[in-house]
């Protein structure tokens, strides 16, 4: 009985006074508003239009900014292009001479180089991080910190572009490993262009030649697994044209929509960066084992390549190996090499 008592007051005492202390708490953000424009009106018109804050985003296009870029794989599919787990922009010294990743000893201590560009003809950085790991041979395994190397990149057509950083990095056991780098700059035009992999293998040709190399699901989600092949290599330049090529009609993206890209947006992609035209040669086989597999989050699995080559197959065949879950999930490159 006495709760019930005490609540019908607690309700009697809302209902004749709450909005009495609601109408004051209004009336005083009234006046605090008044007299903040009030203040204004004192200062001149150039101030007024100032940010009541310390930090302002600065959008005026007087206001320039660099886009730091290296071969990056996950960003060059996403727009359509054919790529190579041999990144051209990462190579591995030893004394000072390059060494083939595939050529690595145990316990030995390498020089890691990442090649840095960037797309800006306007904005440079200045001691621009770059971050290199490496993780076991495989598709989404856990990264591990190598180093960091401070550069300043300047712009496109200058001479700091390439800028060059430099890794010591003393090799693990025995074992297959990938080199992975990334470009760090926070007001980076476009930060999608940053990360590159370098993640190559040798298979000696034995008929067949096999490798294994690790598959794991490094999302939140379960993910189903499939692969795909082919042969594609980084194809010479093509020489500077004396004109510009025509204009080509605007990719038909959100970003478009909105009138504006990401630098680096390619419209179409040249024939010779098209995966399609790349297949595995006729004569060779790619097996996968096993061909599609499903994930939970965390999970990890060994997954077997066999390549089987033609007959009398003399030289060296790259193989790009690439691990799809509906988005690209990553890949391998292996080399087969004939004797």
């Amino acid at each position: 009985m006495t709760q019930l008592l005490s609540l019908l007051v607690t309700l009697i005492q809302t209902l004749l006074y709450g909005w009495v202390l609601g109408l004051v708490r209004l009336v005083r953000a009234l006046i605090a508003l008044f007299r903040r424009w009030a203040a204004d009106e004192d200062l001149p018109r150039s101030l007024r239009k100032g940010a009541r804050t310390d930090c302002v985003k600065v959008s005026d296009q007087a206001f320039k900014r660099p886009d730091p870029l290296i071969y990056a794989q996950y960003y060059l599919m996403s727009q359509g292009f054919a790529v190579t787990w041999d990144n051209p922009d990462i190579q591995l010294f030893d004394g000072g001479i390059a060494v083939p990743s595939h050529s690595l000893k145990p316990n030995t201590d390498y020089d890691i180089v990442v090649r840095c560009w960037n797309g800006s003809t306007e904005a440079p950085c200045y001691q621009m991080p770059v971050l290199v790991g490496y993780l076991s041979f495989g598709i989404g395994t856990i990264s591990h910190f190598v180093g960091l190397d401070i550069v300043d990149l300047g712009v496109k057509g200058g001479p700091q572009n390439p800028a060059f950083a430099r890794v010591k990095w003393r090799t693990p056991a025995a074992g297959h490993y990938c080199v992975q780098a990334l470009v760090v700059w926070k007001d980076d035009v476009n930060p999608f262009n940053n990360f590159g992999q370098e993640n190559v293998d040798v298979g000696a040709l034995a008929s067949p030649a096999a490798v294994d190399f690790q598959l794991r699901n490094d999302t939140q989600l379960p993910q189903q697994y499939r692969f795909d092949a082919d042969t594609y290599v980084v194809p010479d330049r093509d020489p500077c044209q004396p004109e510009p090529p025509p204009d080509r009609p605007p990719m038909p993206s959100v970003l478009a929509r909105r009138g504006r890209q990401l630098p680096g947006t390619v419209h179409s992609v040249p024939a010779k960066h098209q995966r399609e035209h790349y297949p595995i040669p006729g004569g060779w086989s790619v097996a996968m084992t096993p061909s599609t597999v499903t994930l939970m989050p965390g999970d990890e699995i060994t997954v077997n390549a066999t390549v089987i080559a033609p007959a009398g197959f003399k030289g060296v065949q790259p193989i790009n190996i690439h691990a799809f879950h509906g988005t690209l999930a990553g890949g391998v490159t292996l080399y087969v090499v004939g004797k």
